[in-house]
């Protein structure tokens, strides 16, 4: 079947997904001298392509014309999306091999969170682009998504929050490293998973750049500057805290001095066998 959309005649060449409620198709376009490539998503269930429409109608994402797709358009009974096409080079299958030191995971964490902040996808839509087989991976430690998306999966009751929450599972999975020692950054973002903290994508976006370790290795004067920035509250309070329990000591002294005319958990340093009683066995 061929597609014509504009002035564009999209012959397909790959079928990526034949789904209940739409099909995935890599098609070229016949007009174009560089039989240009795109990735169309046709929607062949009515209800599928309402609730669609009505998805991208009320999204708040995006500004202005800015859309998520090239081109929306009817063929026959068939509503079609055109998205532009990039080869698959999925996360799950290249992370291991490519992202062999812990800044190139934080630093994939970071470029993720931003993919999902600028990519002008409705939630629902995002949601599905966060699933593992449209997460691809730049051999720079970009990263893009593809829109291979099974509609018959959609919902669209999720929001920014549901999103969060997958997205914060793809980074845990790629700064999980199986030694002793976990990354901050991993710690940091599974122990605010765990309380559900996070709902919006600015604030993992922040967590993660806070917590990253930095990208150059710092002079030791800055490291101590930065680890002193970091601590010196701490630090005061310890200090705090020794000089308190040390002035408290002194005092219990100087009282058991005055009343007593010694303090009884000194005679632990005397030498029993020369001191026994009120005689002193060096003095004969």
């Amino acid at each position: 079947m061929v597609y014509h959309a504009d002035d564009m005649i999209l012959s397909p060449v790959r079928e990526i997904l034949r789904g209940p409620v739409n099909d995935v198709l890599v098609c070229q376009d016949l007009r174009s001298s560089s039989r240009a490539c795109y990735l169309l998503l046709a929607v062949h269930d009515r209800e599928t392509a309402k609730r669609l429409l009505m998805v991208l109608q009320d999204s708040e994402r995006g500004s202005g014309e800015e859309k998520p797709f090239l081109k929306m358009f009817t063929e026959n009974e068939l509503l079609c999306l055109l998205f532009p096409y990039r080869p698959d080079r999925r996360l799950d299958r290249f992370a291991q091999g490519q992202l062999v030191t812990p800044q190139s995971r934080e630093r994939v964490c970071v470029n993720l969170v931003m993919e999902c902040l600028s990519v002008p996808l409705p939630y629902p839509l995002l949601y599905l682009a966060l699933e593992k087989e449209n997460v691809h991976l730049l051999q720079d430690d970009g990263v893009y998504f593809t829109y291979s998306f099974d509609l018959s999966r959609m919902d669209e009751s999720v929001g920014e929050g549901d999103c969060t929450d997958r997205c914060v599972q793809i980074l845990l999975s790629l700064l999980k490293k199986h030694s002793r020692r976990q990354l901050k950054s991993f710690e940091l973002l599974r122990k605010k998973s765990e309380r559900g903290a996070y709902e919006s994508l600015p604030e993992l976006y922040r967590d993660i750049r806070i917590s990253a370790l930095p990208e150059h290795k710092e002079p030791m004067r800055e490291r101590f500057r930065g680890f002193w920035q970091r601590n010196r509250d701490t630090f005061f309070r310890v200090l705090l805290r020794i000089s308190v329990t040390v002035a408290v000591v002194a005092l219990i002294i100087l009282i058991c001095q005055l009343i007593f005319g010694n303090f009884p958990l000194l005679r632990i340093f005397q030498n029993t066998f020369e001191v026994i009683g009120t005689e002193n066995l060096t003095m004969k």
